[in-house]
């Protein structure tokens, strides 16, 4: 299925004002979350910039998910180790043994990132690939501007004014 490019910003326009109003309400028709719609809505957005085929896309999503698996796991240990080396202090032996840590799972994204680039050109092109992370990033721009925008200017010194 392609998605017609001048569709594209009405979809995710309709898509983030539904992201608004379940988020205001604090309550949802369905199950699912504001992550799982923005998930929704990067499927929908990669599957448009790639331009796969319906083979294509049955191989490559089953692959995308795993690696966003993987990677989600990898990102939270980041985040818990960022945030205890931000609030438990901690001894300089400690912050050492925690900053190695701390590259140790910078090195297994790579890693993981390197394995499922393999795994993805088995089913998509290099050129595919290629757009897959240049979308990736396009995407994560236009979520932090859409909820910029939303919010207003972020404070990016962390005090509120």
């Amino acid at each position: 299925m392609r998605i017609n490019m001048k569709l594209l910003p009405i979809l995710l326009s309709l898509f983030f004002l539904g992201f608004n109003a379940s988020g205001q309400s604090g309550e949802s028709d369905d199950k699912s979350g504001p992550g799982d719609r923005i998930q929704s809505a990067k499927v929908a957005f990669i599957t448009n910039k790639l331009n796969l085929n319906s083979n294509q896309a049955q191989l490559f999503w089953p692959i995308f998910n795993e690696f966003e698996s993987s990677k989600k796991k990898i990102r939270k240990q980041l985040r818990r180790l960022k945030f205890e080396n931000e609030f438990g202090g901690g001894t300089e032996e400690e912050l050492k043994t925690d900053i190695k840590k701390m590259f140790s799972l910078r090195q297994e994204e790579l890693d993981l990132e390197k394995s499922y680039s393999e795994k993805f050109m088995k089913v998509i092109s290099a050129r595919q690939l290629a757009d897959f992370y240049k979308a990736e990033k396009e995407f994560t721009k236009m979520l932090l501007k859409k909820l910029k925008s939303r919010k207003g200017d972020l404070n990016l010194d962390g005090n509120e004014d």
